[in-house]
């Protein structure tokens, strides 16, 4: 019969034991699992990673080898990986948060009870869980691609200080919310479904679980953004490009720059321009904030038609390479075809990539995206 551990076991796990996420750690010599190169050779032992994880979750398996596959990634091919139970913990981990926030908050209205939920079981969330207590260092796999992302994640968030609820400055790496996802998955099967205990150990590791005053504290930036500027009867507009191995997302406003974000992570390149600007719109004093605080840079307005043109002459005159056009994407039928066009340059050793607005012909997408090239040089301080 499985059982739940009492008292707190969490944390106090023998030093033998082997970490399988792309390094084994033993007596605190790292070893590469893939090359071997190290100090200290050590074999995979998932029966000691199986125990390692127990102590984590204060949970004992009936079936440990529901355990086993949670804990496998597709790269090992040897034995089943966590996928189906992935599947089966998405499923169970929105269940037991809905009726968390359900039950705590009898007044609150669905679109609030949806954002609580989202913050508690989104992949940022469920990474930083893997995280926080060790998970990720019992995943059996054989990409060792993920291991740098995995590393890098690691250190990232050991660096926060406080929660966070949308995003982070770095990419979440899949895998890790997937094992959570499976590993619930697998506590909920061996337990024949009892919602009560799967509850019991998730609120832990999900600790500490988004409240309503977390998210108005932090709410979503891009939906303030967009409801400020509605309200001023202002458009918005961000743009994405690329400079070098970083996302770039920049906030404009009826045209005008406000501010930009990056990160390695499109999504979160947005989430951190949209709060960006947001901050920047509404620390004015003026009655119109939206209008105010804009860079003087940007108040001229840039002529679409000669945008190609300039860009053309910037390339010249600075000795960088010549810009690349290139048709993104196209739709609607042939009378009414629409286009996304992208321009790259390379700039001092670093390619400078930006997608400009849907347009109803090629010309005219073409400029739109030389147009967004103009702003991310300026952004940047080339130009």
């Amino acid at each position: 019969m499985s059982s739940i551990d009492s008292g707190d076991s969490r944390g106090r796990l023998s030093e033998k034991i082997i970490y399988t996420y792309g390094v084994d750690i033993v007596s605190g010599d790292y070893v590469d699992w893939e090359t071997g190169e190290g100090t200290v050779k050590c074999t995979i032992n998932m029966e000691e990673s199986v125990a390692a994880v127990e102590s984590i979750l204060g949970y004992t398996f009936n079936n440990k080898s529901l355990l086993e596959e949670a804990l496998t990634h597709p790269s090992y091919s040897e034995s089943p990986s966590y996928q189906r139970l992935e599947f089966v913990g998405d499923a169970v981990l929105g269940l037991v948060i809905s009726n968390f926030v359900f039950v705590t908050y009898p007044d609150l209205d669905p679109g609030q009870l949806s954002l609580l939920r989202s913050a508690n079981i989104s992949t940022e969330k469920l990474a930083r869980v893997a995280v926080n207590h060790g998970l990720y260092k019992y995943v059996r796999h054989k990409a060792a691609a993920l291991n740098d992302k995995v590393r890098e994640f690691v250190m990232a968030v050991q660096e926060e200080d406080n929660m966070v609820v949308h995003g982070g400055h770095m990419k979440a790496p899949k895998v890790l919310a997937d094992i959570v996802e499976s590993v619930a998955a697998a506590v909920y099967i061996d337990c024949g479904s009892n919602l009560q205990i799967i509850w019991m150990i998730m609120r832990v590791l999900l600790e500490p679980i988004a409240m309503l005053n977390d998210i108005e504290k932090q709410p979503q930036p891009i939906t303030l953004l967009y409801e400020a500027c509605q309200k001023n009867q202002k458009d918005v507009i961000i743009r994405h490009w690329r400079k070098g191995d970083r996302n770039i997302a920049s906030v404009y406003v009826d045209g005008r720059f406000v501010a930009s974000g990056s990160s390695d992570n499109k999504e979160n390149a947005k989430l951190h321009a949209a709060e960006a600007a947001f901050s920047k719109l509404t620390s004015s004093k003026s009655s119109d904030p939206v209008s105010t605080q804009m860079y003087d840079d940007f108040n001229k307005t840039i002529e679409v038609e000669s945008a190609k043109q300039r860009v053309h002459e910037l390339c010249n005159k600075k000795r960088w390479s010549k810009p690349i056009y290139r048709i993104e994407s196209q739709s609607g039928p042939a009378h009414e075809r629409r286009y996304i066009s992208s321009v790259t340059i390379k700039v001092c050793d670093v390619i400078l990539g930006v997608v400009g607005d849907e347009k109803s012909r090629v010309k005219e997408a073409e400029s739109s995206a030389a147009v967004a090239m103009l702003c991310a040089l300026r952004e940047s301080g080339y130009i």
